[in-house]
């Protein structure tokens, strides 16, 4: 493999010249594929982002393995057209490495942020965990599970508003393509690999495909993976956003057995002032059975702004028993929120009262009773074998009944009172 200062760019006649099109500038990062470098496309006359890979012999099951996840990461990316999710432009390869000309997003990682003991603003926490869910909802709307979501993968593109810049999603090298729909479930990971170094805070090659810290249970143990993997990822950079701490700390095996068994501190213990509900939240971010997660991105940023917006309804409605149930008088704001927080919250069946048409006047609605309830009372009568087996006088029986049901149904019927002056013209009852 070349020196680290030349790692995924090797012998072309002009080394600073890709495709006969790109021209590197600069050495911008590294990634676990390769390196990522800023270059000038001379065709469109734009400064561009080229994530590069070496090219191994053809024999290497590993590099053949990385090349072909170096690509599904193009091809992940390339059906995406969202402002959250850093753009692909071009890619191909040359005799000895690949390439992806992509979106140059000038800027910082989440990482880098989160790493100089920066604790964000609750406001700028909020914003940035919600554009990063809005990325993943519309990936998953369209078959594509990230699998690596953490915080050197969120970049944030600086911009002329104060704050930590726009969210763009990157690295879809270990994403899983599927079908169009968020609630998918994905086939097992098994034992997929990379090859190479196992390190904290990057992608864990070797094993299961992830990093250790923001994987979820299911991944750990090699199982099926749906779009719930993600959010349990986002759960965790959210925690970390609000308190500057991970909820699962150690190494990688105190990690493991965290993830898998343990529940991290409330983060409201943490940070003084931290409304209650960002707790609930994360519980259920957080919960051990995909199942028990929100049931989407987009719920999960719902419930994020309702914990900042309205915390003690959060509160209220993630409490145990019936408490999440949307009540009476709950506007359409709540309902969402409601949906969101408790994604399998039964609704409640409405009462029989609404098949009348509320424009109906009370007279009407007393006639339409009156009408129909006798022809039930009959139904009931006969079922049960009370009806006389010889023929009765309909009106006599059908005045009983009414009588009676009226007893029922309508115990203070108001009578209308005699007009005051005889000479004055009578209305129908009201």
């Amino acid at each position: 493999m070349p020196p680290d200062g030349q790692q995924g760019v090797f012998s072309a006649p002009d080394p600073t010249l890709i495709a006969d099109r790109y021209e590197i500038r600069d050495r911008i990062g590294r990634g676990a594929f390769g390196q990522v470098f800023e270059v000038y496309d001379r065709r469109l006359k734009r400064l561009v982002a080229m994530k590069t890979m070496p090219i191994g012999q053809v024999g290497d099951a590993d590099a053949q393995e990385d090349l072909r996840r170096f690509y599904n990461e193009a091809r992940s990316v390339a059906r995406l057209s969202h402002p959250g999710i850093v753009t692909v432009h071009d890619f191909g390869e040359q005799d000895d490495f690949a390439w992806i000309v992509m979106e140059l997003v000038i800027g910082e990682t989440l990482k880098a942020v989160l790493d100089a003991g920066m604790r964000p603003a609750l406001a700028e926490t909020v914003r940035v965990t919600c554009e990063l869910l809005e990325a993943l909802h519309y990936a998953h709307g369209r078959g594509i599970v990230h699998r690596d979501v953490k915080p050197a993968n969120i970049l944030l593109a600086q911009g002329a508003s104060e704050g930590l810049g726009d969210v763009r999603l990157a690295d879809f090298g270990i994403a899983r393509i599927g079908a169009a729909n968020p609630g998918a479930v994905m086939p097992a990971m098994g034992t997929e690999t990379l090859g190479g170094a196992q390190l904290e805070g990057q992608t864990l090659v070797g094993q299961t495909l992830g990093t250790p810290a923001t994987m979820s249970p299911e991944q750990l143990r090699g199982e099926a993976v749906s779009h719930r993997a993600d959010l349990w990822s986002a759960g965790v950079v959210l925690y970390e956003m609000l308190t500057g701490q991970k909820p699962f700390p150690g190494g990688i095996p105190a990690i493991y057995a965290a993830i898998l068994s343990a529940e991290p501190p409330p983060p409201s213990s943490l940070v003084p002032g931290l409304p209650r509900a960002f707790d609930a939240v994360i519980a259920t971010a957080l919960a051990k059975s995909a199942d028990q997660r929100f049931i989407s991105a987009q719920a999960m940023a719902e419930a994020i702004r309702g914990a900042a917006e309205n915390p003690s309804l959060v509160e209220q409605r993630l409490a145990p028993g019936d408490a999440a149930l949307p009540r009476a008088g709950d506007d359409e704001a709540t309902l969402r929120l409601i949906a969101a927080v408790t994604p399998q919250a039964p609704v409640p069946r409405p009462i029989l009262r609404p098949i009348l048409r509320p424009g109906l006047r009370p007279g009407l609605r007393r006639g339409f009773m009156l009408g129909l309830m006798p022809g039930l009372a009959l139904g009931a009568l006969a079922m049960q074998g009370l009806l006389p087996s010889r023929p009765i006088e309909p009106p006599a029986a059908i005045a009983d009944v009414v009588s009676a049901v009226t007893e029922l149904v309508e115990p203070r019927l108001p009578v209308p009172h005699a007009a005051a002056d005889a000479s004055e013209p009578k209305t129908a009852l009201a």
